[in-house]
Formats: C-alpha cells, structure tokens, sequence
C-alpha cells in the first residue's frame, strides 16, 4: 500500500496533473488494484473537471456536496476518520478501482489546516487502505501539504518538459527540492514529441542519465477528452486499439509507465491481472 507524488519542477512544464490521470486510469482498467487520487489544490483542478461526466455512481452514504477534503477534515476534526471510511467520501470512477478525492472546498485564502497538516494525514490514511494513493502536487513543493506529501511518499514522479532550459536546470539539480534527495525517483516527460531534437534517448545522453525515461506522448485525442470531461470513455473506447490506430503509440507509453510504477512499488502485476480477470 503506497503513496505516489507526482510532482513538476516548473510550472506549465511536465503536464503532471496529465499523466497522473492517464497513469491511474490505465491502472485501474488494467489491473484488480484499489487506488485512489487527489491533489493538493484549494480550488477545483483538471483532476476533477477531467472525470466529470464519469464515473460509477455516487456514494450512498453521501451527497455529492460533501464530497472531498473538506468532509474529511471535518470528520477528522470529530475523531472519527478511518482509512476503510475515507472511500465513502470520494467520487467512484472505476467500481472497485479508482476512486477521485475531490480538493478542499475552501477558498485560496481561506485559512485552513487541511492544506498544511490535515492533507498529509488523510493521504496517509488512505494509503493504509488503497494499494496505490496517487497524488497530483503540482509545482508545489517549499511548503505546506505538497510538501509534507512529498516528504511521506514512497515515490516521486519528476515530471518534465523537453524544454531545454528546464531539463537544463534539473539535471543541474538547481530545481530540486530537499524530497529528491531522498527518495526513489520516476522521470515522465510530458505532452511528449518523439520528433524533437530533446527526445528521451538524447536527454538521457546528453545528460548521462542512467534509468529509464518514461513518456506521455501528445495526443489531441486524450486533450479533447480531458475539455470533455470524460477521460474514462476515452480509455474505455481506446485501450486495446491496433498498432495502426492513432491513440496507440500514446497507450503504449502510458501502459509502459504504469506498469513501471507497479513494478517499482513492489507491486505483483501478475497477480493482479488475474485477479482482476
């Protein structure tokens, strides 16, 4: 049972917020495994708008409008958040799979501990219970919850741009925060062009960097599904696609990654693909 970050050096680089909905999306179609997302936002993100018209019903136990963060805090603040109660609080969009746990529904200035101690505690909580708790930080990382999230996961995803003057100041290691240093590292480059110059093999080259480099090619088809609102169709509808389909080469990678991230966790991904069979 672990917690990923996925986090992004530089802002409007790396499109981590992406790649942590196709990651856990992919998962959760491919695998009989238990995860949840989220992020540490106050407002509404992609996350949320992404999956909108998804989903596999509403809870039962709750209306939509308490949904999230903010109904956790509450029920922490009363002593009575446990991990197995968290599910009850989040949006379903795989039965069984993948569940969204909607940010805090209170404003950007709004002072609340639920972005500085509360966060940390509720992802941590659902890690004891989830196989996997993905979470979108962001360009976040100096305070707060991203940071505390950062410093508590079992991994971060680095995710990056072909960007030269980001990947220049990453590798220099002039971006990273203190996390990086300590623990297991993915490298993603994000809204990927395999014609460029800064393709994965050179990066890696120019920057003798000796692991793998992972990629979410750019693909118009997974955007408008995400301005759609409606991520898991598109999954649905493209997820065993032909090696002549267009959407391949972008399910290949996102497949790829997804699989390393189990791998890398420790997870058995045999297993549960019969036990999801």
């Amino acid at each position: 049972m672990s917690q990923v970050a996925f986090w992004a050096p530089a802002r409007g680089h790396g499109a981590a917020t992406s790649n942590v909905i196709a990651v856990s999306t992919m998962i959760a179609l491919d695998y009989f495994a238990r995860i949840m997302i989220t992020h540490t936002r106050r407002t509404k993100t992609a996350m949320e708008n992404a999956f909108s018209r998804s989903g596999a019903g509403e809870s039962n136990l709750v209306p939509f409008c308490e949904y999230g963060v903010s109904a956790l805090e509450r029920l922490l603040e009363s002593d009575k958040l446990t991990p197995e109660r968290i599910q009850d609080y989040t949006k379903p969009i795989v039965k069984d799979r993948l569940d969204l746990l909607p940010g805090s529904r209170k404003g950007e200035y709004e002072p609340s501990l639920c972005h500085e101690d509360t966060l940390p505690y509720i992802v941590k909580s659902a890690s004891r219970y989830y196989d996997v708790t993905f979470v979108d930080v962001g360009d976040e990382a100096d305070e707060g919850a991203a940071a505390a999230i950062l410093r508590t996961s079992d991994m971060i995803v680095v995710n990056l741009s072909q960007n030269i003057d980001v990947l220049e100041r990453y590798f220099d290691k002039e971006l990273w925060v203190e996390s990086l240093h300590i623990k297991p590292l993915v490298l993603v480059l994000g809204n990927y062009d395999e014609n460029s110059k800064y393709n994965a093999v050179n990066i890696a080259r120019k920057y003798k960097w000796k692991q793998p480099i992972y990629t979410v090619p750019h693909f118009t088809g997974f955007l408008d599904a995400s301005n759609e609102k409606n991520i898991l169709e598109f999954f649905l509808r493209n997820r065993n696609v032909g090696s002549k389909h267009p959407a391949y080469a972008f399910i290949t990678e996102v497949r790829r990654l997804s699989k390393a991230l189990l791998n890398e966790l420790g997870v058995d991904t045999k297993f549960l693909q019969e036990r999801g069979a």
